[in-house]
């Protein structure tokens, strides 16, 4: 078995993947994504250096994913802010919603804050 490196017997239900080559073989059990443990057996599943991909996966490690929408991002222009990547439009003010992505802003409790929501909201009077 590629992935647990058992032996298969002979008999038992295996599992051939096309693309990565009829050298490789799998046990039902063992056909699972690299990065999530997600059974593959009758789901679409990816090859990609060597490793089983789920959808998801797969497109994770293809494109950036947005923090705020959770959605692929395809856009050649987006934000990494706080540690994540971000849809312009949706790198926003956790108050009034105003798109923050290359503007000054501030954390209030972990959420980006717009200045004038900060002033307004959040500053010591």
């Amino acid at each position: 078995c590629y992935h647990c490196k058992l032996n298969m017997k002979e008999g038992d239900p295996a599992v051939y993947a096309e693309r990565a080559g009829y050298d490789k073989l799998w046990h039902p059990g063992c056909f699972v994504c690299c990065t999530c443990g997600e059974l593959l057996v009758d789901m679409i599943y990816f090859w990609k250096n060597g490793n089983l991909y789920c959808g998801r996966h797969y497109c994770d490690s293809e494109r950036p994913r947005c923090a705020g929408c959770d959605e692929l991002i395809f856009s050649n222009e987006y934000t990494l802010a706080e540690g994540q990547n971000w849809h312009l439009k949706h790198f926003c003010c956790f108050d009034c919603d105003c798109v923050l992505a290359g503007t000054t802003y501030l954390t209030v409790n972990d959420k980006p804050v717009c200045k004038s929501c900060y002033v307004k909201n959040h500053a010591v009077v």
